[in-house]
């Protein structure tokens, strides 16, 4: 069977590549000029997705800028790989052209964790990634990566480089410190034996690399390395971080966080010493480290580990309540490491997570560290600190749970301008000294998102959810901001999980966390109401438990809602949930609920919800455990017949026009539908992924014969004959591990949340949307991709700009006959042929086709 793809230029190409006879050579030159025939565009080609570049979220690592051209900046995350600002931070765009290293859900996620630029060429840059052990290298400020990390294996389950130092003498010596993992020896867990430290050291600039130090595992992680500029076989290398376990880990109450502390070389990584207790240094997870840029005996580093299921509050509490200050806090040697000296301890937050330090090369008496909790300032080069930062619990923005700062950068032309990427994703910026903080993440993110939904009154106000908080944006995914303001009161962590915005009120909406509340908002998300599960009678907010995973509202009866209770973290992976909360439910239009005490639901883990469109009291529950049937308003609950019962049912949805018919989504099982009502039940698998996990199904407001779906394994599909065939409009989607879906109202955008690139939304009609309250435009809409030949022409060599969106990429001559076929890549080797016109020949991950003519010299 042959295949009709669209080209660009509103073209058409039906490959016909087979072994040719020679009489075949002459029409199939024809077929290949044909090329460039105009041909009819289908309504499915003309899908196309937009990266809105927000909200902010990932796991977000390091931040650099070019000290020739400061105005460039980079970051790195774990899922959205590298980001370059030319405008000093303020906007970002992805810079990862050459970064064949991928991970995810789908493949699509590109986990480059460390960087650093090159102090003696700042045009070379360096970025490390993980888990895979790779290298890669970039010549031209970041705009296009090879890999360079010859010598290096990945000898256990995973290599992840967290530094990349350049010898501040020698621009042929480099170390890349990494973290070396054994899953079945626990890690990477927050405790556990799993993981272990290395450092590589290069002599010749980075194309060949050599193990210097492997603490085996267990051990602890190498981060940042320090050299001594007027010795620079004098090296400083921080171990451990704060989620991750370490060698040493021992008795709950005597010494639970074991560790190695600071390494240290006079050798040039030949030998080593350690500098731990013996010298200071209470706690030996030491995310972070820094040298004062006059006096390279002066070195600032931080401490602090998670205190997870209580293990370690009670060492701490016993040290303090025996009148020892935590371990936790800043250290400073002003003598090379001999001894280290503890700066500042917090008190009585005693498990306060200091995670990074910085000294401004501006003005070195300026020093910044920062934790979880707030951030601090020293005006003595780190002999005293201050916290600057607003707030009692928290800091960043507002609306915004940052998470951990792990890194600082101070601008090199300003001591008062810092930026902070985050763990938990998203990249700050104060330019105060660190007093208030605004989003500074505009086209970056790597953020897992759990939830997105449309406001049903306005198609460009969107609310999304996940790790990094509650986000909304009312220009159609242009600009987000956080909305985390919860209560003085009822202080719950910002980890989101699901949101329901009201179908007339704008400024009215219902959210749920990882945490077990369900919270409401009648001004736009800028106040909330704790809901579910309330308060004591002492007046304190009650520990939810699990996570809110979905909320439904009655459509013939918006008093009544429901709302589904699962394990926390269950609406986010691709694992089995069994065991949850049920469903509580309310009807009075959220202001009070009552929860399911029926046992066949009430210890389930609830996913999903459906209310049938007509009967209010008729609901459906998705489960870990299979789908469940309740027909008197959450009260009572039995087994639906028919279906899987071993499977998580992950989405549900009713046809607003036939209440009868119904779509259920099993993972690993597929689509299934009923007409009945749920009384038998058929697959709907034409043209889905098998073992597919979906998490949406819509049907189009304004047309119910069409349909929609997203699978995390695979994209977002959709139907046009009511679920009997299904295609996927992949094309633009970055990142296929789609977690849910939302449609506006006149069925014209689609919205869609990833886990690892935050929202993407598709305009249906080909424009963006238009807000009825402002009757503005927001956003712009997709445009084909723009695959860019160059040189041409050519002699060796081909580089093809945009081959991110390339799945393979092939080379005909003018007779037809095929030269190259392979893995889309940004650079093409050309074969050795005589000059000529020639044709690349490109498919994406969209399966279209796409054509350039190439001149070869």
């Amino acid at each position: 069977m042959r295949t009709s793809f669209l080209l660009a230029g509103s073209l058409r190409f039906e490959p016909n590549i087979l072994p040719m006879k020679p009489s075949a050579v002459l029409s199939s030159a024809c077929l290949v000029f044909m090329i460039c025939l105009p041909a009819k565009v289908h309504p499915q080609d003309t899908v196309r997705w937009v990266r809105t570049g927000g909200p902010p979220g990932g796991l977000g690592y390091d931040i650099r800028y070019n000290p020739d051209l400061p105005h460039i900046w980079f970051v790195t995350d774990a899922n959205g790989g590298v980001h370059r600002s030319t405008d000093n931070g303020y906007h970002w765009e992805p810079a990862n052209q050459g970064i064949a290293t991928f991970s995810g859900f789908t493949n699509d996620n590109i986990p480059a964790f460390c960087l650093t630029v090159n102090p003696h060429n700042p045009a070379h840059i360096w970025a490390g990634t993980q888990n895979s052990g790779h290298l890669y290298k970039s010549v031209d400020l970041g705009l296009t990566w090879t890999e360079s990390d010859e010598g290096i294996s990945v000898e256990h389950d995973a290599l992840s480089f967290r530094g990349i130092t350049f010898d501040p003498a020698s621009p042929d010596i480099m170390y890349a410190m990494g973290e070396i993992t054994s899953e079945a020896l626990g890690g990477p867990y927050v405790w556990g034996n799993g993981t272990g430290g290395v450092i590589y050291k290069s002599t010749n600039g980075g194309q060949n690399w050599f193990k210097i130090w492997d603490g085996g595992i267990p051990s602890s992680l190498a981060r940042y390395m320090w050299i001594d500029p007027r010795n620079t076989n004098v090296l400083y290398v921080s171990t451990g971080i704060f989620d991750r376990g370490a060698v040493g880990e021992g008795d709950l109450l005597t010494d639970p966080f074991g560790g190695i502390g600071i390494l240290k070389s006079v050798d040039g990584g030949e030998t080593w010493e350690v500098q731990d207790e013996n010298n200071g240094l209470r706690c030996l997870y030491l995310g972070s480290l820094y040298m004062h840029p006059l006096n390279p005996d002066t070195l600032l580093t931080c401490a602090g580990h998670v205190l997870e299921n209580g293990r370690g509050v009670m060492y701490l509490e016993n040290l303090v309540m025996s009148g020892t200050p935590s371990p936790f806090g800043i250290y400073r040697t002003v003598n090379g490491g001999n001894e280290w000296t503890q700066v500042y301890e917090p008190g009585k937050n005693i498990g306060e997570i200091f995670s990074s330090v910085e000294y401004s090369t501006f003005d070195p008496d300026i020093a910044y560290a920062a934790s979880g909790m707030g951030v601090y300032r020293s005006e003595d080069a780190g002999g005293t600190w201050n916290r600057v930062s607003s707030g009692s619990v928290n800091w960043g923005p507002p609306g915004v749970d940052p998470g951990y700062p792990i890194d600082i950068q101070c601008d090199p032309r300003d001591p008062d301008r810092l930026f902070i990427n985050n763990y938990g994703g998203g990249n700050f910026l104060s330019e105060d000294g660190g007093m208030t903080w605004t989003n500074a993440s505009d086209g970056y993110t790597g953020a897992e998102l759990r939830k997105v939904e449309v406001s049903p009154p306005d198609p460009a106000l969107a609310y999304a959810t996940g790790r990094s908080g509650i986000w909304k944006s009312e220009d159609a995914g242009t600009t987000w901001y956080g909305i985390h303001f919860p209560a003085d009161t009822a202080n719950f962590l910002g980890d989101y999980a699901s949101v329901l915005p009201d179908r007339l009120d704008r400024d009215h909406l219902l959210a749920g966390t990882t945490g077990g509340h369900l919270i409401e908002s009648f001004d736009g998300g800028f106040t909330w109401s704790v809901r579910w599960p309330g308060f004591d009678e002492l007046g304190e907010l009650i520990s939810g438990g699990g996570e809110i995973s979905d909320i439904a509202v009655a459509p013939s009866n918006p008093e009544i809602l429901y709302a589904g209770i699962s394990v926390t973290g269950c609406s986010l992976n691709n694992e089995g949930c069994q065991t949850g909360k049920g469903v509580v439910f309310s009807r009075n239009g959220g202001a009070t609920w009552v929860p399911s005490d029926d046992p066949v639901i009430s210890g389930l883990a609830v996913v999903t919800l459906a209310v049938d469109p007509e009967y209010a009291n008729r609901v459906y529950a998705g489960t870990g455990a299979g789908l469940f049937i309740s027909t008197d308003g959450g009260s009572g609950w039995e087994r639906a017949p028919g279906l899987p019962e071993s499977g998580i049912i992950r989405a549900i949805a009713f046809n607003p026009q036939n209440p009868h018919t119904l779509f259920v989504a099993i993972d690993q099982f597929g689509l299934y539908y009923s007409e009945d009502g749920g009384v038998t039940w058929y697959a709907s698998v034409a043209g889905l992924e098998p073992n597919s996990s979906i998490r949406e199904i819509l049907f189009d407001p304004a047309d119910t014969a069409t349909m929609y779906v997203c699978d995390l394994l695979s994209g977002v599909y959709r139907s046009e004959d009511r679920g009997g065939s299904w295609l996927k409009i992949n094309r633009g989607l970055l990142n296929r591990a789609v977690t849910s879906l939302s449609v506006t109202m006149d069925g014209q955008h689609l919205y869609t949340s990833t886990t690892g690139a935050g929202v993407f939304r598709c305009d249906l009609n080909g424009e963006a949307p238009v807000s009825p309250g402002t009757g503005v435009r927001y956003g712009v809409a997709a445009e084909e991709p723009d695959f860019l030949v160059y040189p041409n022409p050519a002699k060796d060599l081909i580089h093809i700009s945009g081959a991110g969106e390339a799945e393979r990429i092939e080379l005909f001559n003018s007779l037809g006959m095929r030269l190259h076929s392979g893995a889309a890549e940004e650079m093409i080797r050309l074969p050795e042929s005589p000059p000529g016109l020639y044709f690349l020949v490109i498919h994406s991950l969209s399966g279209q086709v796409f054509c350039r003519r190439v001149v070869i010299r």
